[in-house]
């Protein structure tokens, strides 16, 4: 998958700025994919030469121009072909899994820091998550959500189970090496 696709789902939602899109990778969007700043303007620029996207660029006084993307036909047609074909598994790649895997006598004190810190990690996580669950999804908001804010509730509820299975396992392994090297 690629940031396009992430572009084209938030301008298929409704017009946007560039920055109102950077504000979503800061807050809803980032907690499942991250871009810089750059990596979203550049990727407006290159749907925007592909016809992807259109813009409409908005005058202002005292600042610079502001552009407002909208989708294309263009580019729902692509999105579509993309939510069409089927999804790939995703490759796990985790630094921690490696360095657990060099784990040695000499070491396991080391690893053990660093499940310490991943624990103390995905628990600020899951507070965060919890807390943005218990402000803006209760249950009787959700009955009254329109399908793309409750799409953004399934993702966080995803990222919640997620970090408990997390939890769970890095509870499990530190215990384990505490076992073996003890």
């Amino acid at each position: 998958m690629s940031l396009k696709y992430v572009v084209l789902s938030l301008l298929n939602r409704q017009p946007q700025t560039g920055y109102e899109i950077v504000r979503s990778f800061d807050s809803s969007v980032g907690y499942f994919w991250q871009a810089s700043h750059q990596q979203v303007y550049r990727e407006l620029s290159t749907l925007a030469d592909s016809k992807q996207v259109r813009f409409k660029e908005i005058k202002q006084t005292d600042k610079p121009n502001k552009k407002v993307y909208t989708i294309s036909a263009t580019g729902r047609q692509a999105l579509q072909s993309w939510f069409e074909s089927p999804i790939k598994d995703r490759p796990i790649r985790d630094p921690l899994l490696v360095k657990l895997l060099g784990m040695s006598v000499d070491n396991h004190c080391i690893m053990q820091e660093q499940l310490a810190n991943r624990i103390r990690e995905s628990q600020l996580l899951q507070a965060t998550y919890q807390e943005i669950e218990t402000l803006h999804y209760s249950a009787d908001k959700r009955k009254h959500m329109p399908a793309d804010a409750l799409a953004l509730y399934f993702a966080l509820r995803r990222g919640l189970l997620s970090i408990e299975a997390e939890l769970t396992w890095l509870s499990e392994t530190y215990q384990g090496i505490e076992t073996l090297f003890d």
